[in-house]
């Protein structure tokens, strides 16, 4: 990763110098413009410690008993690069103080003490490309790290209904919760099939739906061509100018998951520049190493990578597993699937036990369309995904009762941030952590101000905190037995608030609030 800073975050020991960050007002991560450290903002001895813009005044800490403080552990900021052994102070919902003792600032005080010895503290996990946070499935993106749990991939509910049912006390998850206007679940209420084109009137019905949808809180658009073929570019193209004039990211399962002609990546990433280009709206590809980028990620990403230097507000995020999953009743197990993928039965799974497929199999799981995993994924891709800046993690899945999912819905980010940064190598832990954190951040924070304070360890953004073992960290989860936590998640804080702890998660502990276009207030 290219930066101004010597070493931005290496898995060693600190290696950002507080004064580097005074000279320089701050640095840039991932090719993105953040916000200068003002050293000065509240005249305390913790002034090194960065700030968010515009927040303030803080306690001194020399005289001030945090409610809680998080006590010698690595703090890490992405978005600056901070990196250091510190305290961090919080009160209520935020972090209010950030001190280095090794430097000579004030070792905070506080009601309630998290030894932090030997651990990263970071900023809390987002989950850019989930589901409905159900009860069951999201205390394993707790273990796993996550803080908030956005269903950018497209809620299969109206906004109104959604936010409803999870800001009731009985449903109300322990994470921050948020989601998308489903483009493929709203043409079905309508009566379109996978197949159709939309008239004039439906494509009217559905722009008013999803602007309904955005003013009730949802704060994506998703589409999903290569599930509903029948979507046509006018029909993409009207939703997508709803979303800009919301200023909220348009995302897409792009149309083509391969490189054999008709329909390739290089179509699929064509569309959603071409969306990009004529209605301005910021454009999100998801899971590109399954879609969009299978076996061509060197040209797919060099292609948004110029996009992106000609203006074109695009970025992607990715699940780090070298096989996608899905149902095999859909349209990705169309007659070609092994050409199209270059896989045969052999490289099909399905998911809770196991078993691998042959044809007579294969025939009998699809009727009862069956949860599939493909190994379908060059690990190379997988590689090359993570070593590029702007893209993001995101898991495509939460696991639900009966654990017939793919294991990125438990494990996804203690294997981004743990299993490749220290055991693969293919990154550094703050690169990692920005792709699990801040990028997220700002891919939502335009149409969704309360994500401009998450993503962040600094002074006034949101007590989100996730704090983990390093030299642990690490996903559990298979094909096999996808309902395992991920290892070495020691705390996690949301709002303020422990929600897990050394003894695992606290279930009674239920803090989440929802991310919508309205900044949400504690």
């Amino acid at each position: 990763m290219t930066n101004s800073s010597p070493r931005l975050g290496a898995s060693g020991d600190p290696a950002i110098s507080r004064r580097r960050f005074l000279i320089a007002g701050g640095i840039t991560v991932a090719g993105l413009a953040v916000v200068a450290i003002n050293p000065f903002d509240s005249g305390d001895s913790n002034y090194f410690a960065p700030t968010l813009s515009g927040a303030g005044p803080f306690p001194d800490p020399t005289k001030h008993t945090f409610d809680v403080v998080i006590k010698s552990g690595r703090v890490m900021d992405p978005e600056t690069g901070f990196d250091e052994i510190a305290d961090v102070g919080i009160d209520g919902a935020t972090i209010t103080g950030i001190s280095a003792p090794s430097s000579g600032e004030s070792s905070l005080r506080g009601r309630s003490i998290i030894d932090a010895r030997g651990l990263v503290v970071a900023p809390g996990f987002i989950d850019i490309l989930s589901y409905a946070p159900n009860p069951y499935g999201i205390w394993f993106k707790v273990a796993d790290g996550v803080t908030t749990n956005l269903g950018l991939h497209g809620i299969q509910s109206r906004a109104a209904d959604f936010f409803s049912t999870y800001g009731s006390s009985a449903q109300r998850p322990p994470t921050h919760y948020g989601g998308a206007f489903s483009n493929p679940w709203t043409r079905s209420q309508l009566g379109l099939g996978v197949d159709d084109a939309s008239s004039t009137k439906q494509i009217d019905a559905l722009v008013a739906t999803c602007d309904e949808d955005l003013r009730k809180g949802y704060v994506a658009v998703d589409f999903e061509p290569e599930y509903t073929p029948g979507v046509r570019y006018d029909e993409i193209k009207a939703l997508a100018e709803v979303a800009k004039n919301h200023n909220v990211p348009a995302t897409f399962h792009a149309r083509y998951s391969d490189d054999m002609s008709p329909g390739t990546n290089a179509e699929a990433l064509a569309e959603v520049l071409q969306i990009a280009q004529e209605t301005k709206a910021q454009v999100h590809v998801e899971h590109i190493i399954s879609t969009g980028g299978t076996f061509t990620m060197a040209q797919s990403l060099k292609t948004l990578n110029s996009a992106r230097n000609d203006g074109i507000s695009v970025t992607a995020c990715m699940y780090p597993y070298n096989y996608w999953a899905t149902y095999l009743a859909s349209a990705r197990f169309n007659d070609g699937w092994q050409e199209r993928f270059h896989i045969s039965y052999k490289d099909l799974a399905i998911v809770g036990t196991g078993e691998r497929l042959n044809a007579s199999t294969f025939a009998k799981y699809k009727k009862q369309n069956s949860l599939c995993a493909a190994f379908a994924i060059p690990e190379s891709d997988v590689r090359e995904a993570l070593q590029t800046p702007w893209v993001m993690l995101g898991s495509d899945a939460i696991l639900e009762p009966g654990n017939k999912n793919h294991p990125r819905s438990t494990g996804c980010f203690a294997r981004g941030v743990g299993r490749y940064v220290r055991e693969e190598k293919v990154l550094d832990l703050m690169p990692a952590l920005a792709k699990a954190t801040i990028l997220p951040a700002q891919l939502t924070e335009k149409g969704a101000p309360i994500m401009r304070q998450k993503g962040r360890m600094q002074k006034g953004a949101d007590a989100d905190v996730t704090i983990f073992d390093p030299k642990t960290l690490l996903d559990l989860s298979t094909v096999e037995n996808p309902g395992v936590e991920s290892k070495g998640v020691k705390y996690v804080l949301i709002s303020g608030q422990v929600v897990r702890n050394p003894n695992g998660n606290q279930t009674s502990v239920r803090p989440g609030l929802p991310v919508t276009r309205q900044k949400a207030s504690v």
